[in-house]
Order: C-alpha cells, then sequence, then structure tokens
C-alpha cells in the first residue's frame, strides 16, 4: 500500500450568484481556496466539492524552508 503525503494547494474557482450562473468579479481577480490532499486531480475535486463552483486552476504551494 503506497501512502501518497498530503501537499497544499490553491485553487482558484469561478463563485456563483444566488441564482446558480457565474458571477463576475469587478476586479478581475478570483477567489481562491487552500486545500490538502495528495494530488493536484485530488485537489481539483475537493475543491469543487467544498465550493460548488467551477475551477478555474491548482497550483502545489510549496513549504518555504526556515533557515536557522
Amino acid at each position: 500500500m503506497n501512502v501518497t503525503p498530503a501537499r497544499s494547494y490553491r485553487c482558484t474557482y469561478h463563485p456563483r450568484d444566488a441564482y446558480g450562473g457565474t458571477q463576475l468579479s469587478e476586479s478581475g481577480v478570483l477567489p481562491v481556496i487552500q486545500v490538502k490532499a495528495g494530488s493536484a486531480e485530488h485537489a481539483l475535486r475537493s475543491a469543487a466539492a467544498i465550493t460548488g463552483c467551477a475551477i478555474e486552476s491548482v497550483e502545489r504551494v510549496e513549504d518555504a524552508e526556515v533557515a536557522a
């Protein structure tokens, strides 16, 4: 059994308005949600399930190393 470590992913999504249609942002900036998942595919599915919205993009967030 292979265990994939969970990584952080930032998912950009298209919010919905009160009628279920895509809500356009006046500033042109889409909201993001950050999730932990084993892969980008799992992050996309999780973000879609959490928000109920179409996901624009998924990018992995690298952990910053702390210099001692």
